[in-house]
């Protein structure tokens, strides 16, 4: 491929000839201005500050394999200063030699744990929120209680297109979209900073413990709304940092359909819309962009895909949102909670590592003055869900540190930037941790597939598993599934108790569908609004609960005092103990019973 070539005005000769040496400093300072990064992927130009010009060089070629700068043709001149001329801004690579190298990184990446996560999917039990994900989406609704409906719909759609309810068939969608969001995240943080930083932001992406194990495998809301959220970021920055106009009424209808999935699965895409008013606001871009339709009819669809999730709670007396408010300002009588506000920051050191510091230095340095088109519009995304959370656990005494993963998420460009431009003098550093990264991490998880699936590292040591090791809230109950065909629930007319939305989410899927659920009032959740027509005329109906070795008695006494003015135990109860690998979990408590009033 022919290179570009570059040619500056003719230039008066030198008073005198340069020496060799004194040429290769002018041109080695020449070439760091033009392989520093500036935030874009074409710099306005290069300022030579030299007292003198050499009379010709040769075309040099970058790391990247692309044309520098050429002063070819350029005859020995006389002294000049502050010469501007425009070159194309080109990366030394560390991780890759040329785009097409650094596309092949990223498709062996994202192939690699792609494949990793779907043995994964295949072999972690569900947790707790999976499991109720799974049940409760059993009764079709509009929108759910803890939730809008996507982060539920997608799992039942698999469930009900495959007819299995199988860990990685319901698993699967949300595996997909996490390899999805790494292809994203490259291809925004190519587009904004170049090749080299976009392998790094994804390389990051892909090992962060919160987006490879929970966002990207997990049925829970998150990875719906982490691609949502990419897509209608993608769509639109080639407007607002490229200022590319065509199509752009397109890009944003775009953008505002993927706003509407990202809100109808989960709340916090609200912040995305705080993030996406503040840059139209504060970059001429936006206010230019203001000026045109796009935006408009983004902000119009956007609001069209909430409609379901209004009307569900304007039916059920808006107990989602009150839900989630009430979650997010639990103060237990204290105003401030230093102590929370830390857990959160840990957690989020945790979810993010090892790259949480870079990622909050980029973000909050991105805000500041000075920083370019594209550091600003990574910086705003993210730093809004983050700040705001942030300032939520200082006031709150139960906010969870994955709340703030959405703003996360568009930190890794700015990662990806901070490691192209430091890998020169870190690279070894670097790739060193990455690559640690991404051995550890998927062999904790590993680790933690194989202790959940047979208690490998505890059975050598204990005869059932202690207090600290996996418990019924990791475990699947796959031993009331081996009674069901004996023990009473495959009788037509049955149906079970629950004490807690927790416990009622593991029987659930233990069971199946074929066997409707009740749970004690307190906290239901949407087991409340389930509206199973078949516990109303269910006769046979059986408690079920988890026991804790050495307080069996204990455990007994409190759920029987739970089923007191409600329901009579009819029978002697049973205790059958959960076993994984035929290592002993806790034991499940199951008792007969028959509704007060006779029912």
């Amino acid at each position: 491929m022919e290179l570009p070539h570059l040619e500056l005005p003719h230039l008066e000769p030198p008073s005198r000839s340069l020496h060799p040496r004194r040429w290769g400093a002018v041109a080695a300072r020449l070439f760091r201005w033009a392989l520093q990064p500036n935030g874009s992927n074409y710099a306005t130009g290069v300022r030579a500050e030299a007292s003198r010009v050499p009379g010709q060089l040769i075309p040099e070629l970058s790391a990247a394999g692309a044309a520098v700068i050429s002063l070819a043709h350029a005859p020995s001149g006389s002294a000049y200063r502050d010469a501007v001329f425009p070159v194309p801004l080109v990366r030394k690579l560390h991780l890759a030699d040329s785009f097409a190298s650094a596309t092949n990184l990223l498709i062996i990446l994202v192939l690699a744990f792609l494949i990793l996560r779907i043995g994964l999917a295949a072999e972690i039990p569900l947790s707790i929120d999976e499991s109720y994900a799974v049940v409760v989406s059993r009764s079709h609704s509009l929108s759910y209680f803890d939730h809008p409906p996507i982060g539920f719909a997608l799992a039942r759609f698999m469930a009900d297109l495959t007819g299995c309810e199988c860990r990685l068939f319901v698993r699967l969608p949300y595996v997909v979209l996490g390899s999805l969001s790494a292809l994203l995240v490259f291809d925004l943080t190519r587009d904004a900073y170049g090749s080299v930083a976009a392998v790094w932001a994804a390389a990051w992406y892909t090992v962060a413990p919160f987006f490879f194990i929970s966002a990207g495998h997990f049925v829970v809301p998150d990875g719906p709304l982490d691609f949502c959220l990419l897509v209608s970021a993608w769509a639109v920055a080639p407007v607002l940092l490229g200022g590319k106009r065509r199509f752009a009424l397109l890009r944003w209808i775009v953008a505002g359909a993927a706003l509407g999935l990202a809100l109808l699965s989960k709340y916090q895409a609200g912040l995305f819309c705080v993030s996406a008013l503040l840059i139209l606001l504060t970059t001429k871009s936006g206010r230019g962009e203001l000026r045109t339709r796009g935006p408009w009819v983004a902000v119009a669809i956007a609001a069209l895909a909430l409609v379901p999730v209004f009307v569900w709670n304007m039916e059920h007396g808006w107990a989602s949102f009150v839900f989630q408010s009430a979650r997010g300002m639990a103060a237990d009588g204290y105003l401030l909670h230093p102590g929370n506000l830390a857990v959160t920051l840990l957690g989020q050191v945790g979810y993010v590592w090892p790259v949480w510091f870079v990622a909050t230095a980029c973000m909050w340095r991105g805000v500041g003055g000075g920083s370019s088109a594209p550091d600003r519009f990574f910086a705003l995304t993210s730093v809004v869900p983050v700040a705001f959370f942030d300032i939520i656990a200082l006031f709150s005494a139960h906010s969870l540190p994955h709340w703030s993963m959405s703003g996360f998420l568009f930190a890794f460009p700015l990662v990806g930037q901070w490691c192209s431009r430091f890998s020169d003098r870190g690279a070894a550093w670097l790739k060193a941790s990455v690559a640690c990264s991404m051995i550890v991490i998927p062999l904790l998880a590993a680790g933690f597939a194989l202790q959940a699936r047979a208690g490998v590292f505890t059975r050598l040591f204990y005869d059932r598993a202690p207090k600290f090791d996996v418990n019924w809230q990791i475990i699947d109950w796959s031993a009331l599934a081996d009674q069901a065909d004996g023990g009473g629930f495959e009788d037509a007319d049955a149906y079970v108790v629950a004490s807690n939305w927790m416990q009622a989410a593991r029987i659930g899927y233990a069971l199946g569908p074929d066997v409707p659920i009740e749970v004690f009032p307190g906290d239901p959740r949407h087991f409340q609004y389930m509206d199973d027509k078949r516990l109303t005329t269910r006769r046979n109906g059986f408690f079920v609960g988890a026991l804790k070795f050495g307080k069996e008695a204990a455990c007994e006494k409190t759920y029987r005092d739970g089923l007191r003015g409600r329901f009579v135990v009819t029978g002697a109860s049973r205790t059958i103990t959960q076993r994984i690998a035929g290592f002993p979990v806790f034991d499940i408590l199951i008792l007969p019973i028959k509704r007060s009033d006779g029912s």
